[in-house]
């Protein structure tokens, strides 16, 4: 089935490249582009081992893009996308892929989060960083709430997106190899090792309109990691979210559940997992405020994991000038039952103030 579904893109791909001549074309130019955002922390944690947590900390977080693409004479844009941590990392190259745009959709190949990941509405986030919907900086040691589709990463995969259509648009992910992202020594083979995770499958559908001023975005996804061995099964995972917008405000919600969870290990039967987020913020001009929830509930088998985690972002935002924007606010985290650990306790203050630039 892989050898098919894989040949059949590469024929696909040939008759794009042929389809006609690239004369008046320009090669692809790249571009440079991406975000850093930093925050002066003072926290305070419900610490039972007494371990010694800095009260006070610096945190960082930043990616440099590299991006370009040009439009053939047949109508036909490729493009390519690079993004590079700008940080030390495990994994320093983050996505990286190419695409081809035009009047049937289009196609992304390479390292790249899958179309229910990718389509998926969150609640809104009142500051740049330390969201909860998916957090780039929070509580150390907390287990963290994320409703995306998020169990492949940026595992090596095929997506195609639909034109939208009065609204709707459509979307799908074939991934020939789950463990391709983690498995570095066969990075480079032709055909990777076999793993626990196989074939993965992702499908995902939002809606987004303008009914005069009162704006509706929502989404639906689904996603399945099949997997092989002893003591696992397959990973599925199913997200929903929506948001509204009108008169400055904006609210929504979003919820993940999760079967066969990989907290434990990768597809651990009958580990269950909930994700959930709700928020609203209300902006005029260069400012926001807003107040988000988020939360998760693990339900495991070997009660290795069982409990709870709920967080609470309260913050705001002011748009300095084009690229420029400072933010601070603070986190509340409450842990119960085994997620509750000697480490971080049972919860923690966070209180941040930051900017984040754009470039």
């Amino acid at each position: 089935m892989k050898k098919v579904i894989l040949g059949t893109t590469a024929l696909v791909a040939a008759s794009a490249l042929t389809a006609g001549s690239a004369s008046a074309a320009e090669k692809i130019k790249l571009n440079v582009g991406g975000y850093l955002q930093s925050s002066f922390v003072v926290a305070d944690y419900d610490d039972p081992s007494n371990s010694d947590f800095l009260p006070t900390d610096i945190r960082h977080e930043g990616e440099v893009f590299f991006t370009g693409e040009t439009t053939l004479d047949n109508g036909l844009t490729f493009g390519v996308n690079i993004q590079l941590e700008a940080y030390t990392a495990s994994d320093q190259i983050d996505e990286t892929f190419m695409y081809v745009e035009g009047n049937f959709g289009r196609v992304n190949v390479g390292s790249e989060d899958s179309a229910s990941y990718l389509m998926h509405y969150n609640a809104p986030s009142p500051v740049p960083a330390w969201g909860l919907s998916s957090p780039n900086a929070n509580a150390s040691g907390f287990t963290t709430p994320s409703t995306l589709t998020n169990e492949l990463g940026d595992t090596d995969k095929i997506t195609y997106f639909t034109p939208r259509f009065a609204g709707f648009q459509i979307g799908a992910s074939y991934t020939p190899d789950g463990d391709k992202e983690t498995t570095s020594a066969t990075v480079y083979a032709p055909i990777a090792t076999e793993g626990t995770a196989d074939e993965a499958y992702s499908l995902g559908v939002n809606y987004v309109q303008d009914f005069d001023g009162f704006n509706v975005a929502a989404s639906l996804g689904y996603q399945v990691v099949t997997r092989t061995g002893a003591g696992v099964d397959d990973t599925d995972e199913i997200s929903a979210g929506v948001q509204l917008g009108f008169a400055g405000f904006t609210v929504g919600g979003a919820y993940k559940y999760t079967d066969n969870d990989s907290t434990v290990a990768a597809g651990t039967d009958n580990d269950e997992r909930q994700d959930w987020n709700l928020g609203v913020t209300y902006g005029q001009g260069p400012w926001k405020v807003g107040l988000m929830y988020a939360g998760v509930d693990f339900e495991d088998d070997s009660a290795a994991t069982d409990g709870d985690v709920h967080a609470f972002v309260l913050g705001g935002q002011y748009v300095l000038g084009p690229g420029v924007t400072a933010f601070g606010g603070v986190q509340y985290w409450d842990a119960d039952g085994n997620l509750e650990t000697a480490t971080t306790g049972e919860d923690a203050t966070i209180f941040f103030v930051g900017t984040a630039l754009s470039f």
